[in-house]
């Protein structure tokens, strides 16, 4: 699936959500007009439109603000959804074997798929058999697994899982999703108040018989109409969820190369009581963005107004040859298919080191948000050859702290390590020094191909740091880059993931957005960014000006006249300002081609060397797109 398309798709069901939104308001409003108009004595066919105002004005605000309140509420990102439904974040250093299995898990998905390491949360006391994503970006991204998930699927079945949500994660998924869960509880807001209301009326809350009484009729009335809502909610949860469980059920075979695990994983749920059923009170609120339905079986849940497509359908799109007995047991050929997956994976088939790589461009983007079966074994295996030393540091809130110091330091040598050093010791003192200067020697002998992946596994521990503690971290970080007056393009990535990762969520929420579908606005930019990436590559500034114009000659005549910015002034602060704009502005189409463009930049000599490898995961990061590591990007004709 093409990531950038994905985008698009996901920006064009949100418009029809929101089209599907009014038209709900709509007809709860002419739901009320219509028997007001009627008891007001209107001539037959005639209209009161005060009346019309009257009510459509109080009922839509209401509606509007309890959306706006919930979307207000999430502003955080995965970490709120999954907070507002109980769920206990799982630490990086947990010692559950259970915990452990599943971080591994989420660990070698994220490496595999270029995308941060998300939040991973528990919600302990479900039995069912479910999970879900939650998020506006692959920057605040979490994935909540149930109780039951950890406890009753072995790992093919759990990675089967997990790889339908990443899916959801890499195809512009979770922001819609969250969108809706705006949207939906303005639409059950009226219920909820109702019931409200009635429950106080009930328990004699209310004292004078006579208030009571209008307070029961208004609470009923306000669940009558609440549960117009309901249906209205139903109605836009089944049109824009139903069809997009199949594509990630699709794209997580794909993934995995193993069909046997997801399957077994539906079959158990449709085996199993209580199936996937969720307990919690926000399950009707948030039932489009699980797994599989969070709701008890009713004939809503199988009919069309169900959030999901029936289990059956769904295991037989990934076993075909299911015979509609639900015995968990994988059939033959997927056990074949399986193992030979996990035969690649201990030889190492196919994992040539980042230094070494000969990638076409097109081969580069045809991976971004489509990883596939080999991007998870390369994955796996560098996980492997991982020391535990550095893989224990990266799970731990202070060893993260010094593994990423350590990256920035390792390779320093004499009196700029001496200041280098001088500023770790202020922040952390001593001890943080010494664990530093131990961390920077396994940092080198694991190799340059290592280097992302430390980042990416720290990320968990560094996002539980306290603001000021990690604002003081990216403070370090920055002073350690600048200290030997060269800031090398992993050097820039380190330091702008770190600030993307750590910074608050109310940072995250109000950076101000456009929609640019033009290249002359954004020209400078863009010019700048593939100077960048132009002279990672390059010996030479003939070379660096050869692939700069590969580049340039990707992109449409709005973007030109380009031409390339002199090395010394493609430092650190410009390019990423850069960046930062064109996060900020550029429409899916603009980034689909800058990327490309960069791509053709680096692999013009016909190899993708490890710093210009680096210095495209930068760009593409900085610019929202997963890009899976390009050891493994499958081999596509230009």
């Amino acid at each position: 699936m093409d990531y950038f398309e994905a985008q698009e798709r996901a920006r064009r069901r949100t418009h029809v959500l929101i089209g599907l939104f009014v038209l709900s308001i709509l007809g709860i409003v002419l739901v009320l007009y219509l028997p007001a108009n009627a008891v007001a004595g209107s001539r037959p066919g005639g209209h009161d439109l005060p009346l019309f105002l009257n009510i459509a004005l109080p009922v839509s605000g209401f509606i509007l603000a309890g959306a706006w309140w919930r979307l207000r509420t999430l502003r955080a990102g995965g970490a709120a959804v999954a907070t507002m439904m109980g769920a206990r974040q799982v630490l990086p250093d947990t010692l559950s074997e259970a915990e452990r299995r599943l971080q591994n898990v989420v660990e070698e998905m994220a490496l595999a798929s270029g995308v941060p390491v998300p939040a991973i949360f528990v919600l302990e006391g479900e039995e069912g058999i479910n999970a879900f994503a939650a998020g506006y970006t692959i920057h605040d991204a979490a994935v909540v697994v149930t109780g039951g998930c950890l406890e009753r699927l072995d790992r093919d079945e759990l990675q089967g899982v997990i790889a339908h949500e990443f899916s959801h994660i890499l195809n512009g998924d979770m922001r819609l999703n969250i969108r809706m869960v705006g949207m939906l509880y303005g639409l059950l807001l009226l219920t909820v108040v109702g019931r409200g209301i009635i429950r106080s009326s009930a328990h004699g809350r209310i004292r004078r018989s006579r208030d009571a009484g209008g307070a029961l009729a208004l609470g009923l009335g306000l669940l009558l109409v609440g549960y117009l809502g309901v249906l209205f909610g139903k109605l836009i949860k089944a049109a824009i969820s139903r069809q997009r469980e199949f594509l990630a059920d699709a794209a997580a075979v794909q993934f995995t190369r193993n069909p046997g695990g997801l399957a077994s994983a539906l079959k158990k749920i449709a085996m199993l009581h209580p199936g996937s059923v969720i307990r919690d009170h926000h399950a009707e609120e948030l039932s489009h963005v699980f797994f599989a339905g969070g709701l008890r079986r009713s004939w809503l849940s199988l009919s069309l107004l169900g959030t999901h497509p029936p289990i059956e359908e769904r295991i037989r799109r990934v076993d075909r040859d299911w015979d509609g007995r639900y015995d968990v047991k994988v059939p033959e050929a997927m056990k074949e298919q399986a193992a030979e997956a996990r035969a690649r994976r201990l030889s190492g088939e196919g994992v040539p080191a980042m230094a070494r790589l000969g990638l076409p461009a097109a081969a580069v983007m045809a991976s971004i948000g489509a990883p596939a079966a080999a991007h998870l074994s390369y994955a796996r295996r560098l996980l492997e050859q991982i020391p535990e030393t550095l893989r224990d540091s990266a799970h731990d809130d202070e060893g993260a702290q010094a593994l990423v110091l350590a990256l920035l330091l390792a390779r320093a040598q004499g009196p700029v390590r001496e200041r280098q050093m001088g500023l770790v010791a202020e922040l952390g003192g001593e001890a943080m020094a010494r664990e530093v200067e131990e961390l920077s020697a396994c940092v080198l002998a694991a190799g340059p191909e290592a280097r992302l992946a430390l980042l990416d596994l720290a990320l968990p521990a560094l996002r539980t740091l306290p603001e000021p503690r990690a604002a003081a971290l990216r403070r370090t970080a920055q002073h350690l880059v600048r200290e030997d007056g060269q800031v090398s393009m992993f050097e820039y990535t380190l330091v702008h993931v770190l600030a993307r990762a750590l910074q608050s969520s109310r940072q995250a929420q109000d950076r101000a957005t456009e929609h640019i579908h033009s290249f002359q606005p954004l020209r400078d930019e863009v010019q700048l960014v593939l100077s960048a990436i132009a002279h990672s590559g390059a010996a030479t500034s003939r070379e660096a000006d050869a692939a700069f114009s590969a580049a340039a000659q990707r992109l449409p005549p709005a973007a030109h006249p380009l031409t390339l910015q002199p090395a010394e002034a493609v430092d650190l602060v410009r390019v990423d300002r850069a960046l930062q704009r064109l996060d900020r502005a550029a429409a899916p189409g603009v980034r689909r081609r800058l990327v490309d463009a960069c791509a053709h930049a680096a692999a013009f000599d016909g190899q993708v060397l490890a710093e210009e490898a680096e210095t495209l995961r930068a760009v593409a990061e900085a610019l929202g797109c997963p890009m899976p590591p390009m050891a493994m990007a499958p081999v596509v004709v230009a």
